[in-house]
């Protein structure tokens, strides 16, 4: 069958459409001319026969394609040397077309590689490979600002934590690691370009993070996020719950099982009703009225006025804690003075609560990214995703208002003269939008 202009390429044309019924190979005529030696730059060099060769191109009616080029052979008078026809709609590092790479690339940020095998006719190895290619040029090409507030935190994707690094101020991701191994973890810091422009850094109560922070950016003033602060007397009451209801029969235990949630709110949201059942429970077991109070005080370290007020005010909750409740809080007081400057650093450098719920939010929604993606693609996919880094992407600096305005002027009144793009990393409000409504499924 005949079939002209086929293919669409600038430098290649089809002559013949064959269907082999699993796939379709398309003849071409690869017989460009070359003005020059690709060796020595000599002009004039002469035919030297011709070599069918085969590439890959991009799947046609559901069905792989590949391209016969019958590819023209050229020696130099010059210097000897034979070379291929130049052929700029064929990717130079693969046996494949160029669209077919630029296919490849966008397709594995929305399949999985088996899929894309399959659909393409070739080993699930080389969309790997070419998937790898394509991040790390990405990687070169968008450079993200480092963060002045920055943020260590973790998600759980396929089954490991990998450590989130976070633009804190722009609620912003700035990278995923695939682990949180303090060597790996030390490595990277270590390499982290701009690193003098971090001031400030949150991060949950590991050990390994701290250790990390004080020997990569030394100096700099580490937060405890307070969500994980608050977690703790959460835990705490959650424990003197489960105790009280080990003595319970079938029924009781399953009613306070399903009241638990009215004794981790707040009081200040809790309704009338609310208020009446928790009430009764603390009438029939006092160390869980205890309890709540105790946990409602340490949430208060956060509402005080300023450091030293929330300090004393910590310090007065560890002394005032019952004996009866004692044990249950004695992880909650023990972390609290192992990380006190951390803790109320939050009051020189306060996290949003913005920031915190964005990032919990982004916890929970990573499970609905779809099945079967390694952790690189997972990565890929959130970290270079163009909608989500739109509201995060700003431009510095500004034209002056007239081209005839001399340069010492502009300088004078610190004027750019070019304005540049400013990536901060994906918005992470925005990527749970995406996420919740199922475009990485």
């Amino acid at each position: 069958m005949r079939q002209f202009d086929l293919l669409n390429m600038d430098t290649l044309q089809s002559s013949n459409l064959i269907d082999e019924g699993d796939h379709y190979v398309i003849e071409v005529d690869g017989q460009g001319i070359p003005g020059r030696c690709p060796h020595c730059q000599a002009e004039g060099p002469y035919r030297h026969g011709t070599q069918q060769q085969h590439y890959i191109d991009t799947p046609m009616h559901g069905k792989p394609v590949l391209l016969r080029v019958d590819r023209a052979r050229f020696r130099c008078k010059s210097c000897g040397k034979t070379f291929f026809s130049n052929l700029p709609d064929i990717d130079p590092k693969r046996k494949a077309s160029t669209r077919f790479i630029k296919y490849v690339e966008q397709e594995s940020m929305k399949k999985t590689f088996a899929m894309i095998s399959r659909e393409a006719g070739i080993d699930e190895k080389t969309i790997k490979n070419i998937f790898e290619d394509y991040v790390h040029r990405l990687g070169k090409e968008i450079k993200f600002e480092t963060p002045e507030f920055l943020g260590i935190d973790e998600l759980k994707i396929i089954g490991e934590y990998r450590c989130m690094i976070t633009n804190v101020n722009e609620l912003a991701v700035y990278d995923l690691l695939p682990n949180r191994r303090k060597t790996d973890l030390m490595t990277y810091f270590k390499a982290m370009p701009d690193k003098h422009k971090v001031k400030v850094v949150t991060m949950d109560m590991w050990r390994t993070y701290k250790d990390v922070v004080n020997a990569q950016l030394p100096g700099r003033d580490i937060v405890v996020d307070r969500w994980h602060v608050i977690r703790m007397a959460n835990e705490a009451l959650e424990a003197v719950r489960k105790q009280i209801r080990k003595g319970l029969n079938t029924r009781q235990r399953l009613k306070l099982k399903d009241d638990r949630f009215i004794l981790l709110e707040r009081e200040r949201s809790l309704s009338p009703e609310q208020r009446e059942k928790m009430q009764s429970w603390f009438d029939l077991h006092p160390e869980l009225a205890m309890a709540y109070e105790a946990k409602e005080n340490f949430h208060n370290i956060y509402s005080c006025r300023n450091k030293a007020e929330a300090q004393e005010f910590a310090r007065a909750w560890m002394r005032s804690l019952p004996p009866a409740i004692e044990p249950a809080f004695e992880a909650s007081r023990t972390a609290l003075l192992n990380w006190w400057g951390e803790v109320f650093n939050f009051y020189d450098h306060q996290v949003t609560n913005a920031y915190t719920e964005s990032v919990n939010r982004l916890a929970k929604d990573i499970n609905r990214m779809g099945r079967g993606y390694s952790f690189e693609v997972m990565r890929a996919r959130l970290i270079y995703e163009k909608q989500a880094r739109k509201p995060t992407t700003k431009l510095r600096g500004r034209k002056p208002k007239s081209n005839s305005q001399p340069e010492t002027m502009a300088r004078s009144v610190g004027l750019e003269k070019v304005s540049r793009t400013i990536e901060y990393g994906p918005h992470i409000p925005t990527l749970c939008d995406l996420l919740e409504s199922g475009h990485f499924s």
